[in-house]
């Protein structure tokens, strides 16, 4: 009885945790994690620093990788963080966007000029 407590607990904490989490995503399914933000133009800040940081690596100038993670180089960091980078991108609210903007481009089209 005090083995299924503990179980459930557990269960319940790692529901709760905000790290990896798995979304049907049509017949298979994703792992996300979440990244916050403040508002839009915090995720195009965000994207920024990520591009400065990766041009400031390739630049050659600084050391990025760690002694401990010998087997990676600047080249390999670089390209995951552009990769996470494309990831950032708001893609879906800029469709949304342009929906909405030709939603009212067309609706004034419409209206009958004074």
């Amino acid at each position: 009885m005090k083995e299924k407590k503990k179980l459930k607990a557990i269960k319940k904490h790692i529901k709760n945790f905000p790290g990896v989490s798995l979304d049907p995503h049509g017949n298979r399914t994703r792992k996300t994690i979440r990244f916050e933000v403040s508002d839009h133009e915090d995720i195009t800040s965000s994207i920024s620093a990520l591009l400065e940081l990766c041009y400031y690596a390739l630049d050659g100038n600084g050391v990025f990788v760690s002694p401990k993670h010998s087997n990676r180089t600047p080249t390999t960091s670089v390209t995951k963080v552009l990769e996470m980078v494309i990831d950032l991108l708001p893609h879906d609210q800029m469709f949304c966007l342009d929906k909405i903007t030709e939603i009212l481009s067309a609706q004034e089209l419409k209206k009958p000029k004074p």
